[in-house]
């Protein structure tokens, strides 16, 4: 999802968005088989950064995830990695926390989607969507209220994202409606408002 450090949380970046932007880098629509949706253990590092690279055609999204692990913005298990029958890892998803900034000063933590990556050769095929149907089962698992995101906005929509400014999250820069995106939980509270802020891995956000 040209890519902004940002943007690069969700990965292709419509026309609306710079081009510097992408929200996914895989557009897929069905079932997975052979493919089993984990957690990333010690010693994924080095193939969650090729899946990456790969995907977006350079450096800077494996560098992201790369910058948030082990700080503070690292949500454990909200590493996401396919892992074919065979060991590969042929797609990631990563899951942080930024914050939702209120008019009135106080400061809520949030979960980012970002960056979303599936290996060239193993897109289609439904891994993108594995991976972000697990990761809302994570965040409704740990009570989040919602899940915020930059991306397409022709993919996002099917997993019951929409556009985040009608609730009341402001993105950080001056993105469009259609792919400045949230995804209300079971535990969203509609007071819930404000300014989002990514983690400061992300420097363009």
């Amino acid at each position: 999802m040209g890519r902004s450090s940002l943007a690069a949380a969700t990965g292709t970046a419509p026309a609306p968005v710079s081009k510097r932007t992408r929200p996914t880098a895989d557009i897929d629509n069905g079932p997975v088989d052979g493919v089993v949706i984990r957690t990333e253990q010690a010693g994924d590092e080095d193939a969650i950064r090729a899946v990456n690279d790969a995907a977006f055609g350079g450096p800077v999204e494996g560098r992201i995830v790369d910058d948030l692990r082990g700080t503070d913005r690292w949500i454990e298990g909200g590493s996401l990695v396919a892992q074919a029958d065979d060991g590969t890892i042929v797609g990631h998803l990563l899951l942080s926390e930024g914050e939702l900034v209120a008019a009135n000063g106080p400061i809520h933590t949030i979960w980012v989607i970002g960056p979303v990556a599936v290996e060239p050769a193993s897109q289609r095929q439904g891994i993108g969507v594995a991976l972000m149907r697990a990761a809302i089962a994570l965040a409704t698992e740990r009570r989040q209220p919602l899940l915020i995101l930059l991306g397409h906005a022709g993919y996002y929509p099917r997993f019951g994202f929409e556009p985040a400014r009608a609730l009341g999250i402001d993105p950080p820069r001056p993105w469009p409606d259609p792919n400045w995106m949230a995804l209300r939980l079971p535990d969203w509270d509609p007071s819930l408002r404000g300014i989002a802020r990514f983690p400061p891995a992300f420097p363009e956000a």
